[in-house]
């Protein structure tokens, strides 16, 4: 059972919008929903350009980060920078390489194996490069919580600037030579939300000093932020809105080999065409397999080559749902023998056979499927390493720093974290965090919800009505697609099943009749309705286009019998 949350309409303010803007009140209700509640902010929402990106300098630390580049360059110094292996890390590693080789300096990148090395700077790493006579080192994505790695790289002379994104620990920063970071305590950087790209970007953009210049890199820079998950609000939203129309368009050849491996070519790239299937691609290279291939497929020169990267980043991705079916069966086996729902209300898995790459995947599902937050640890030679994922009023990061004497290191975000956790801790440390779940979380927040922008009629809804809510886009968390509710539609056929459990029926209220379409729908406890059945539908909408006719449907989220009028 989900529950269903309506947002409560403003009637006022939608008429006042609506009015002053000339849109539907509809869509006037969807900004309401979105925080956006005046005029003015509604017409910077809505245009969204990147004229409106803050000032870099505004950053602390920037002003010595660009002084110590330029320095570096003028004096032919080796330079390395240094990323995470995900898609935020991997695309800002390519973007600093290529912005720093354009301004002429001598630039080498380093990435580290996601399974031998671990997330972060490592001292093997910081020795080889000492050994290559780096002389700067430049973090993307990572860097706020290494304290003694940034120590021994001032042991050996290498000055260090840190990138990064993720929230410092215990507001404390590692002593280099420049942080930059939005979240530092110090920070009066206006936007708080940037992605690890984002990050690099502004340091990209405090370097050349003119905008115009890094335009031909938005298409990477809205890879990563899209791909991390981050607010699509803000800087993110003119960023991404930029990044997805040059991206249709790239002239980057890596890109247009992966958009033509990937069935994208000649459409439209959106934001769910870069998390689901551009995004998975490249990050497929950092979970299972060497996250160089990705960054050499986004600097090739010769598109046979980058045809030839893309094809392998492509067999990694379905090399890497195998290994995710394999692993969600596994758990799901050690659930059912492990785990007491009545007294477990976070679920933490171990087994030494798991892969490191697929485990933050495989929570996400888990929690999806049991709404507790999951943690999948993968223990070798006594030393754990583990991905969470949690729900809605519980904090993971939060939740990890009070469980901090039996962690050995920890990092991440609200809602996604990893860890480090020894053998002979991982009890003490499962009990504190259900200790911590008891506390902080009651019965009804174990009940997923649905948010909902507006319960509208079926009769409400046109392609005009659908053209409107596209010009919301970019959609992502701080501007989710919107979300709508309908009583007493009646099923017109009876419901199939196609598929992997997708349920495909027609609806009517009387006045508007569409196909409506719900994906993984047929699995679980969900009763499918008969012909004829009033029922209510949570959905989103759109257009169906097949072979040249445009078809309203709708994306049915859940559903469930239509409550009886009351007399």
């Amino acid at each position: 059972m989900k529950l269903w949350d309506v947002k409560k309409p403003a009637c006022q303010l939608q008429e006042i919008l609506a009015r002053e803007l000339n849109i539907s009140p509809i869509i006037a209700q969807l900004l309401i929903n979105r925080g956006i509640t005046s005029v003015s902010s509604a017409q910077e929402f809505l245009k969204s350009d990147l004229n409106a990106l803050h000032d870099p300098f505004l950053l602390k630390d920037m002003d010595k980060a660009v002084l110590r580049i330029k320095e570096a360059i003028g004096k032919n110094e080796k330079v390395l920078i240094y990323g995470d292996y995900d898609v935020d890390g991997i695309t800002g590693v390519t973007l600093l390489y290529l912005v720093l080789k354009g301004l002429g300096a001598d630039v080498h990148y380093y990435i580290p194996h996601r399974v031998e090395e671990g997330y972060g700077l490592n001292k093997e790493a910081i020795y080889n490069a000492y050994k290559t006579g780096v002389n700067l080192l430049i973090s993307t994505d990572c860097g706020i919580t290494s304290f003694e790695e940034v120590d021994y790289l001032n042991e050996l002379r290498i000055d260090t600037i840190i990138t990064d994104h993720h929230k410092p620990k215990d507001s404390l920063i590692p002593n280099a030579f420049a942080v930059i970071n939005p979240l530092r305590r110090d920070c009066p950087y206006p936007y708080k939300y940037l992605a690890g790209v984002g990050v690099a970007f502004k340091l990209a953009h405090g370097l050349c000093g003119e905008l115009s210049g890094l335009l031909q890199y938005m298409d990477l820079v809205s890879i990563g932020t899209v791909a991390d998950i981050v607010p699509v609000t803000g800087e993110n939203r003119a960023i991404v809105k930029y990044g997805l129309s040059s991206l249709s368009n790239t002239q980057r050849l890596g890109l247009k080999a992966l958009i033509e491996v990937s069935g994208l070519k000649g459409r439209a790239i959106t934001a769910t065409h870069v998390g689901f299937i551009i995004g998975p691609r490249i990050n497929a290279a950092g979970r299972i397999g060497s996250p160089e291939t990705a960054v050499n497929l986004l600097l090739a020169g010769e598109y046979e080559r980058a045809l030839q990267l893309a094809n392998i980043l492509d067999e990694g991705n379905r090399a890497r749902q195998r290994l995710e079916e394999k692993t969600l069966k596994e758990a799901l086996w050690k659930i059912e023998q492990e785990i007491n729902f009545k007294e477990d209300r976070v679920i933490v898995l171990n087994d030494a056979s798991w892969h490191q790459g697929v485990t933050g995947i495989v929570a996400s599902r888990i929690v999806e499927r049991f709404y507790r937050p999951t943690i999948l640890v993968v223990m070798k030679d006594g030393i754990g390493r583990g991905s969470g994922r949690s729900i809605r009023n519980f904090p993971l990061l939060d939740a990890l720093s009070q469980c901090e004497k039996f962690l050995e290191k920890y990092g991440g975000h609200e809602y996604a974290a990893g860890l480090v956790v020894l053998k002979e801790n991982l009890m003490g440390f499962k009990d504190a965090l259900n200790g911590i779940a008891h506390n902080t979380l009651q019965d009804k927040d174990l009940i997923p919800r649905i948010g909902i922008d507006m319960e509208i009629p079926l009769g409400e809804i046109s392609e005009g009505l659908i053209d409107q809510i596209e010009k919301l886009a970019p959609f992502g968390v701080g501007n989710p697609k919107p979300v709508f509710s309908s009583k007493g539609v009646s099923v017109k056929t009876i419901p199939r099943v196609m598929g992997r459990n997708t349920v495909k029926m027609w609806v009517t209220d009387g006045k508007v009749t569409c196909e409506a379409v719900g994906f993984n729908m047929a699995s679980g406890e969900l009763r499918l309705p008969e012909k004829d059945e009033k029922i209510s539908l949570v959905y989103s909408l759109s257009i169906n286009d097949w072979q040249g006719t445009s078809t309203l449907q709708l994306k049915m989220i859940d559903l469930k019998p239509s409550e009886p009028c009351q007399p």
